[in-house]
Parts: C-alpha cells; sequence; structure tokens
C-alpha cells in the first residue's frame, strides 16, 4: 500500500530501484517478455508502464472504473490484460495505450487473469467463485471451469496450455 513498485537484485537482495507514480496501492505486476518494462496494476484504477532500466514512467492505461487486481502480457508483448474489480477483463495495446476491448460476463470481481503461451485465450479468476476461458480476439467465453466454494485469487496455466492451476480463499486447489 505505499503505492510503489520495487524492482530487486535476485543474488544480492538489493533494493535497485524504486518505480512511483500510482495514486494507491498496487495490487499486480507483470513483465515484458523482452524484460523492457514493468506493468503494474492499482487501486487507482489504473496501469502504468516503466522503463525498468531507467525507472521513467512511459504510459497509463486508464478504462477501468474501480481497483486493477491483476496484469498479464501477451507473449508477444504487444498486448496487456488486465482484470479488476468492476467485473471486466480488458485487452490494451501496449504501444499506444488503446482499449482493445472488455470482456464482460463474471458477476463479481475479477482477481486474477493470465494468458495461454500461444496468446490466444485469456484465463479469469473470479469472487464469483468460476474460471473463465475467454479467445482474447473475439472477447467469448469458450469454457467455464467450476469446483472453487469461495473466491478465485490466482490463476497460472502450464506452459504447454494444457492446464490450469488454481488458488482461492476455499482452500482448494482445481486442476
Amino acid at each position: 500500500y505505499d503505492k510503489t513498485i520495487k524492482l530487486w537484485d535476485i543474488d544480492t537482495g538489493k533494493l535497485l530501484r524504486s518505480f512511483k507514480g500510482h495514486k494507491d496501492g498496487v495490487k499486480s505486476v507483470a513483465i515484458t517478455p523482452d524484460g523492457k518494462y514493468i506493468v503494474s496494476g492499482s487501486k487507482d484504477k489504473t496501469i502504468r508502464l516503466w522503463n525498468i532500466k531507467t525507472g521513467k514512467f512511459v504510459r497509463s492505461f486508464k478504462g477501468h472504473t474501480k481497483t486493477v487486481y491483476s496484469v498479464a502480457i501477451t507473449p508477444d508483448g504487444k498486448h496487456i490484460v488486465s482484470g479488476s474489480r468492476d467485473r471486466t477483463i480488458k485487452a490494451w495495446d501496449i504501444n499506444t495505450g488503446k482499449l482493445l476491448g472488455t470482456f464482460k460476463t463474471h458477476i463479481y470481481s475479477v482477481r486474477s487473469v493470465a494468458i495461454t503461451s500461444d496468446g490466444q485465450y485469456v484465463i479469469s479468476g473470479s469472487n464469483d467463485k468460476t474460471i473463465k476461458l475467454w479467445d482474447i480476439h473475439t472477447g467469448e467465453v469458450i469454457k467455464g471451469f467450476d469446483g472453487h466454494t469461495d473466491s478465485v485469487n490466482s490463476i497460472a496455466v502450464t506452459p504447454d496450455g494444457k492446464y490450469i492451476v488454481s488458488g482461492s480463499k476455499d482452500r482448494k486447489s482445481v486442476v
């Protein structure tokens, strides 16, 4: 809740840089595949893009009406996907900041988003206890997964795209 992103050296444990600019707590971060940029999502309803080497703010992505809980970047580094308390998933062009689309069907907050390694699908986990698989190009739900009895707070997908792993407040792991 200190409104910052911090870059750490794994070997030394040394703090290399702090990124400041969000007006409220940072909820999620991701790094572009080329390692040049950090993307952050915040309670201030914005997504920000930062240059990892210089620490400079590059651009902001605005469109969510509530907290941005989760951000993910496509494998080609061209798009950002975000999940929010406003119950939407949004897709953004990383180079222009343009909103490309909004996906809606969750009835409560979207707590986590992930993207398959082929960049074709978005997976979302929600406070509505569901997981959804979306076509990134059309925004259509391809499949829904039920099994949790409480909020789905974390989502990951295996590199081969065959499995989704989810973490929930219900203390169960569904694969």
